[in-house]
Order: structure tokens, then C-alpha cells, then sequence
């Protein structure tokens, strides 16, 4: 029989992450990061949101790559809502660090505001059709919005 312990790599973790609702986060970042012997400077990390069919995850990337990513909030069965995204970025105590944000195009939108799915005049700006296919190409000047 062979015995490892792998299964007890995470437990000197643990006690920075709790369950809140229907989602587990980080609660000290700090000590996370001190006990990964990593430094935290918030302006050399930025925060990353992402979903899967499964799985809302919000995870912390070093700006350079140079140092491992850190999970620091895994939402499963969540979808990306303002509420559910909301209240990660209240968990993780975002204001406190003002890390820089980044996410795939539905992330942004739904964090901004803006409306969702399908729309007809995407650009918030001009009068932009989305929906007008036969002229994506031709067409170069859309005029202003009001």
C-alpha cells in the first residue's frame, strides 16, 4: 500500500478562506499571501473574474507572471450577475486594495452596468446597430446618440 499526503497540502490554507452564502473566499489576503511567502503589493496584482457553465471564480494574477495566480473566491452553481459578482468584491474587501480589474467583455458589462445579451445599439455612444448585418462593412459613420 502506498500512502501519500497530498490531500493535506491545502490544510495550512484553510483558515484564510470561508464559506459566505453559496460561495468560499478569502477573507485576509495578506496572510494568504505571507504564508505562500509571496509579497502582496496591490499595484503589482490584479483581480480576474470568470465563469464556466459550473463555476463562478475570482482569482488573483501577478501583473508580470512571474508569480503563481491565487484563487481568492469560487462561487459554484453561480452564474455572472451584478449581485452574485457584487458580493465577491465585497468579501475580498476590493476597496480596501484597488487591485486593477480584468474579465472577459460579459464580466465588464455586467460590473459597469451596461445592458446584457443581445442588443441593439451596442455602442453607448452612436447609433450603432448591431443588428444591421448587411452594413457592418460598408458603412463607416454612424451618426451620434442624443
Amino acid at each position: 500500500m502506498k500512502v501519500t499526503t497530498f490531500f493535506s497540502r491545502k490544510q495550512e490554507f484553510e483558515q484564510f478562506f470561508k464559506p459566505v452564502g453559496y460561495f468560499a473566499c478569502c477573507k485576509d489576503i495578506d496572510g494568504l499571501m505571507f504564508a505562500m511567502h509571496m509579497r502582496h503589493s496591490p499595484e503589482q496584482w490584479r483581480l480576474f473574474i470568470d465563469a464556466s457553465k459550473t463555476s463562478l471564480k475570482a482569482v488573483l494574477v501577478h501583473n508580470g507572471n512571474k508569480l503563481p495566480s491565487n484563487s481568492v473566491a469560487y462561487a459554484p452553481s453561480l452564474k455572472e450577475t451584478y449581485t452574485t459578482m457584487n458580493n465577491i468584491l465585497v468579501e475580498v474587501d476590493y476597496r480596501k486594495y484597488q487591485w486593477e480589474f480584468s474579465g472577459d467583455f460579459k464580466v465588464i458589462a455586467v460590473l459597469l452596468g451596461l445592458q446584457a445579451d443581445y442588443t441593439k445599439y451596442s455602442c453607448f455612444l452612436c447609433e450603432w446597430n448591431s443588428r444591421a448585418r448587411g452594413i457592418h462593412y460598408s458603412r463607416k459613420h454612424w451618426s451620434h446618440r442624443q
